[in-house]
């Protein structure tokens, strides 16, 4: 008896059951609603110019090699032996800070092997503790 009714229980589920089986979509008559099209107007010319732009100025920017000279927790300690350097090098000297550290960094050079050079040259000299460093270049 619990496996008759059991047995109609899951035949009424099964054919009673709330599905759109039957229902066509393409009986549908009603028109796509008619929305405002945000995309529209956003890479009108003047914004791809900008974005041409863009790509411009990244592929003047060189990536390169730095000599970094020295390094300090101290702000006025670093600005000092900038303008040392400086002095003493008769070129730029570049201040970079990457917390807690200021950096003094020193020229520009595409490959490592021309950083190397210049680096055996100031060791050289008798500065000691330079290192190479990736860098983003100055334009020339």
């Amino acid at each position: 008896m619990k496996v008759f009714i059991i047995s109609i229980i899951f035949i009424k589920h099964l054919f009673g059951q709330d599905s759109l089986f039957w229902f066509n979509m393409n009986s549908v008559l009603d028109p796509p609603p008619d929305m405002p099209k945000v995309m529209d107007g956003i890479f009108e010319s003047s914004q791809l110019k900008v974005l041409d732009s863009l790509k411009y100025i990244r592929k003047l920017s060189n990536k390169g090699f730095r000599l970094q000279i020295f390094e300090t927790v101290t702000k006025n300690v670093a600005d000092t032996n900038r303008t040392n350097f400086q002095n003493m090098l008769q070129d730029t000297v570049y201040m970079v800070f990457e917390a807690p550290l200021y950096k003094l960094h020193f020229g520009n050079y595409l490959t490592k092997k021309d950083a190397k050079n210049h680096k055996d040259k100031l060791n050289a000299l008798g500065f000691k503790n330079i290192w190479i460093v990736r860098s983003q270049l100055d334009e020339n």
